[in-house]
């Protein structure tokens, strides 16, 4: 008859550690979240209104969506979530889609809600 202790375990468990390179991946998943919360309240806060002066006028900046027009050139500048509608003057050229301009105007009500008249053609 063999003999048998019972008050032994048959194996020694060992505590479960994690590998030395789990605390950096940690470390970037955490930074990766806060560039993207950065980045995206940054692109929901963003206004293409960046500047008003005191005789009205406002400097206007961010990507162009032309809109057609038969004689005019118009579109809307947009940054963030937020656009304005914008005409420029008779004879200048139409920027591009998604192109980045930068335009001083006056607000022009006649337009609509958030329009404006470009005193100069966008750079």
């Amino acid at each position: 008859m063999s003999s048998v202790d019972v008050g032994q375990p048959a194996a020694v468990e060992t505590a479960a550690r994690r590998p030395a390179w789990a605390l950096a991946v940690v470390v970037v998943a955490v930074l990766g979240v806060a560039v993207a919360l950065v980045v995206g309240v940054r692109g929901l806060l963003g206004d293409p209104v960046r500047s008003t002066a005191a005789d009205g006028t406002a400097v206007l900046a961010g990507s162009f969506a032309p809109v057609t027009c038969s004689g005019c050139v118009q579109g809307y500048i947009q940054d963030g979530g937020r656009s304005v509608f914008v005409r420029l003057p008779d004879g200048c050229p139409s920027p591009g889609q998604d192109v980045h301009v930068q335009v001083s105007a006056r607000p022009a009500p006649d337009l609509g809600k958030h329009a404006y008249r470009a005193l100069a053609c966008a750079r």
